[in-house]
């Protein structure tokens, strides 16, 4: 038992030294800051539109595929008339979603979006945070189905600062049918 006090003492203390050295680190530039990662490395990301689907590729989340025949309607689209209504009772289409395109290693983002409804107000909601990979992106929105404006802000590439952002939006201007 004396044995074994004494090995792990001894350890104790081996790690002790080990962990109290002190090192210097110098970094590229030549000064003890460091540097920030270049723009190719962090990636570039950009809204491509907005769409209108069902809950079977909202459920999906930022893995959904958009279905063929999608129409994308670019930033700044006010839609009239039917476009993107739901055709159902419980409004289980027509769901509205952000298309985003990224390039660089993964990293954290998020989609916030402000309502501006035609009936007045301005409506900040609460960011919807997402991990982000290279490629298409699809973030739900709402449900939203009033009409107004939505505007939208993506927030990419934390890693040394506030992230990048780019913004876009959609206006709804829209004549719903009633579902009953």
């Amino acid at each position: 038992m004396r044995i074994s006090k004494m090995a792990l003492a001894t350890f104790v203390i081996a790690l002790g030294t080990w962990s109290c050295g002190s090192s210097s680190v110098s970094s590229p530039n030549g000064t003890d800051v460091p540097v920030r990662a270049s723009a190719s490395g962090a990636g570039g990301g950009k809204i491509v539109g907005f769409a209108f689907v069902d809950a079977s590729v909202t459920q999906q989340h930022s893995n959904a595929k958009i279905p063929a025949g999608t129409k994308i309607y670019p930033s700044g689209s006010t839609l009239t008339g039917t476009e993107g209504c739901s055709t159902t009772r419980y409004n289980t289409d027509g769901l509205p979603i952000v298309i985003i395109e990224y390039s660089g290693r993964p990293t954290a983002g998020s989609v916030a979006v402000t309502r501006h409804p035609a009936s007045g107000g301005n409506f900040a909601d609460a960011p919807y945070y997402l991990d982000l990979n290279p490629g298409t992106t699809v973030q739900t929105l709402g449900p939203y189905f009033d009409n107004g404006t939505y505007d939208v802000v993506f927030t990419y590439d934390y890693n040394l600062g506030p992230g990048q952002k780019t913004s876009a939006s959609f206006t709804l201007a829209r004549s719903c049918p009633a579902m009953n």
